[in-house]
């Protein structure tokens, strides 16, 4: 903020909305596996590494706002997301709102990266950072393009698990544990085991995510339940729906995808019409085997135990 009075008037006061925006209420779950990544991997600076930690939150936060933008998203963290938030700041003007949401969301990925370069680690160990925090971007990107591009064809469940892998397993649990490894000086082999058993963890946590995104609450999720039914959103739960209701069901069920406005006795229809078909079973089994899989994983690597133990 003090730097931005540099510049001029208009980016201290978009830096203070930015600052605001990143500071709502959330799990802060990738900082934190950033310094477990850290201290497991026996990294002793535990001041600077919690410094590191917010380039992931600051990350995070940019994908958000692009992510409100895409799936046209009025809530996040249940206040206006950030294009929404301007739009009604410019007297409902749509393509400002969008505009100035998508450069805030870049100004708000570059102060992540600031931040890790600007830290007091070893320059090599920054480089290796950057390289993982570089792909962890890309590899998002590439996600969030393959969901958007799969409502163009015929998918299939190795499709949307795909989807699930590089949209949210690699940014939110492989790398922030590997950035913090390589920073404490760990070596590839390391970091191979750190992604055998957070891969199937980032995975059952995007599949309880669509889960509670249709069966949660707005309070507890922070946004509109059923986003991703009026999104006609290709995720696992709505694939599975189709996949096993019966014909009559499926005929129903079909008629609320990509339907802007859906009631709450809407919603009472389709959670009935899920729950009855075994889709919600089939999930929910799903995403425990994955989690048991990640916690044998776990209980292969030598790491101390308070470390893991958390991450159990």
């Amino acid at each position: 903020i003090k730097e931005s009075f540099l510049i001029s008037q208009e980016a201290v006061e978009t830096t203070k909305i930015l600052r605001d925006y990143t500071l709502r209420e959330g799990k802060r779950l990738r900082p934190i596996l950033i310094i477990i990544g850290y201290l497991l991997a026996g990294g002793k600076n535990k001041k600077e590494i919690l410094k590191i930690s917010l380039a992931i939150e600051l990350i995070h936060n940019f994908f958000l706002i692009h992510d409100d933008i895409i799936d046209q998203d009025k809530l996040r963290r249940g206040q206006p997301s950030l294009h929404y938030f301007y739009q009604k700041k410019f007297l409902n003007n749509y393509h400002t709102g969008i505009s100035l949401a998508l450069v805030g969301g870049d100004i708000i990925n570059v102060l992540g990266y600031e931040n890790l370069i600007n830290s007091d680690f070893p320059a090599e160990s920054k480089i290796k950072a950057v390289k993982i925090l570089n792909e962890t971007v890309e590899k998002t990107c590439h996600g969030e393009m393959g969901e958007l591009l799969l409502k163009k064809r015929e998918f299939s469940e190795g499709d949307i698990l795909k989807i699930y892998k590089y949209k949210t397993a690699y940014y939110t649990f492989v790398n922030p544990l590997k950035i913090g490894a390589v920073l404490a000086g760990q070596s590839n082999k390391f970091l191979e085991s750190l992604e055998n058993f957070a891969e199937p963890l980032g995975i059952a946590f995007q599949i309880q995510d669509d889960i509670l995104g249709l069966f949660g609450s707005q309070k507890e999720i922070g946004k509109p339940i059923g986003s991703d039914i009026k999104e006609n959103q290709p995720n696992l739960l709505i694939f599975k729906t189709l996949a096993l209701t019966s014909h009559k069901n499926k005929q129903k069920f079909r008629k609320y995808l990509g339907q802007p406005k859906i009631t709450t006795r809407d919603i009472n229809e389709i959670r009935k019409i899920v729950k009855e078909s075994g889709s919600l079973k089939y999930c929910k089994e799903k995403a425990e085997n994955l989690i048991k899989k990640a916690k044998r994983s776990l209980e292969e690597i030598k790491i101390p135990k308070k470390e893991k133990r958390f991450l159990l």
